[in-house]
């Protein structure tokens, strides 16, 4: 049985994200990168799949924004920015993404709730930010919950073309 779960770009509050896991406080922080004026705003929906075997199948969707790795950094169109995705699980961080599909094995996550976010980075691993916010989308799920998904949000809905 697969669960599907659209998360919304998300400007965050801080540019440093401390997450509390089950024995320490983990900080990532890549130094901010403001996007250019006169840039496209990226724009972000991720879909958490329940794998059937084993953990989560995580899919990303960008829309003004092209997902690469950086050894094809520079050829993204006028204006559209470029990057990666960084992921972190209860607050460590955990994969670089440079394409939409991913596995999250089983034995990344811990029993009852667990944080997953998702950022957008340059090439550089600076974290793109919007109006010195960065960009990023956030789900707390329980991966042994038949609805695995308990909470996710949203700042800034995604736009429909």
């Amino acid at each position: 049985m697969r669960y599907c779960l659209p998360l919304l770009l998300l400007v965050f509050a801080t540019a440093a994200t401390g997450q509390t896991t089950m024995d320490q406080t983990v900080v990532h922080n890549h130094t901010p990168r403001l996007v250019p004026e006169g840039a496209t705003l990226p724009q972000l929906q991720v879909y958490l799949h329940k794998d059937e075997s084993n953990g989560f199948n995580l899919q990303l969707v960008v829309r003004n924004y092209q997902l690469e790795s950086p050894e094809l950094a520079g050829d993204a169109p006028n204006q559209l920015l470029e990057g990666h995705a960084h992921i972190m699980i209860n607050g460590r961080k955990r994969i670089r993404l440079y394409s939409e599909w991913i596995h999250i094995d089983q034995s990344l996550l811990r029993k009852g709730t667990n944080q997953l976010t998702v950022t957008l980075n340059s090439h550089q691993h600076e974290t793109w930010v919007i109006s010195n916010q960065p960009v990023l989308s956030t789900v707390f799920f329980d991966p042994d919950m038949t609805e695995p998904v308990r909470h996710s949000f949203s700042s800034s809905p995604l736009k429909t073309e």
